[in-house]
């Protein structure tokens, strides 16, 4: 392709271009080129996404250095503590002011803590994700922190360390998060998930995943007002279906889409007419509703302990709903299965 070529292109062209690649490999190919292109690399309207992870190296930093802050709208940050040279030339501060989705993998607690007090002045931070190390167990802090963000409309925390623990007081009046698409991928009871949706009071999604056996149960749950939740998934081992009938009860929402994935030996979870019964007194406006139960199978499994009744989920109520009910089985469980018919 011949520069002339290059040169005639639309700078609508390079913005869809730009769009599918890394900012900082955008500035290596283009900044040493014509004129042209060195006003479109400055250009207010041309924002890049910055990938940093551990085989980022001494130039790729270098070309971070010269780029104008106000230009970054995504940052991926995935950086060694080892990377000393890094952080000593990187930071987040208000010149960042277009910078509306960040992610933060791997990164070690002292720092990610650092990273997270320097936040709050961001004008367009909106979507904020973290994946946090094994020895990330104390999160308390952290989610005070992400409680602060003015703008925050997404927010994703994973840990993979079980036991974890989010020993936060219930939220007061001024302490309300704007958060409305929340997904929790750790350890995390249900009385700690309580207090973390007391500051989320214009939370729309929730996902929520507990997939530990230990610290699984509710105790004294209080009633929780959601009134702009809409939607749950949830993906929970070893939790009774009177536990989650509990967490069910005492939410005060609108939901019209339940997804709900877990093993567990309450085969209760069979019983098509408590369903019913939830449903219609708890979630009258439930549109959509996909269940998933895995019973695993060992020497002692009789498989007609759990194919009785079955003839409950033909009734009615499950024909005006469309939604269907479905058995299968592997080598390592019995999977039922509640779905809409499609």
């Amino acid at each position: 392709m011949s520069i002339t070529y290059i040169e005639n292109l639309s700078n609508e062209f390079f913005y869809e271009l730009f769009d599918y690649l890394d900012g900082i490999d955008i500035y290596a190919a283009f900044s040493n080129l014509n004129h042209r292109f060195q006003q479109l690399l400055n250009s207010s309207s041309l924002l890049f996404k910055i990938k940093f992870d551990s085989s980022s190296d001494e130039l790729y930093i270098k070309i971070y250095e010269h780029l104008n802050k106000q230009q970054i709208c995504s940052l991926y940050l995935f950086i060694s503590s080892q990377n000393e040279q890094f952080f000593s030339s990187f930071s987040i501060d208000s010149s960042l002011d277009h910078l509306e989705s960040l992610v933060l993998s791997k990164i070690e607690p002292i720092i990610l803590i650092e990273l997270l007090s320097n936040l709050t002045c961001l004008p367009r931070l909106f979507s904020l994700t973290i994946d946090m190390l094994y020895n990330s167990n104390e999160l308390s802090d952290i989610y005070e922190l992400i409680f602060e963000l003015p703008k925050l409309k997404y927010f994703k925390c994973s840990a993979k360390d079980t036991d974890i623990n989010v020993s936060l007081p219930f939220a007061l009046k001024n302490q309300s998060s704007t958060i409305e698409y929340l997904i929790i991928n750790h350890s995390c009871t249900f009385n700690e998930l309580e207090v973390i949706l007391s500051y989320t009071p214009q939370l729309c999604r929730l996902n929520f995943a507990h997939t530990n056996d230990n610290n699984s149960t509710i105790e004294n749950i209080l009633p929780i007002r959601l009134s702009n939740l809409t939607y749950i998934s949830l993906n929970l081992h070893y939790i009774k279906f009177d536990e989650f009938t509990m967490f069910i009860k005492n939410l005060d929402c609108k939901l019209k889409v339940l997804r709900f994935i877990t093993w567990s030996e309450d085969i209760t979870y069979l019983d098509a007419n408590q369903w019913e019964e939830l449903i219609l007194k708890y979630l009258p406006q439930l549109e959509k509703f996909y269940f998933q139960y895995y019973i695993q199978i060992d020497n002692a499994y009789d498989s007609s302990t759990y194919l009785e009744d079955f003839n409950q989920f033909i009734s009615s109520f499950w024909i005006e709903k469309k939604w269907i009910f479905e058995t299968e089985m592997d080598s390592f469980a019995v999977i039922y299965t509640i779905r809409p018919y499609k």
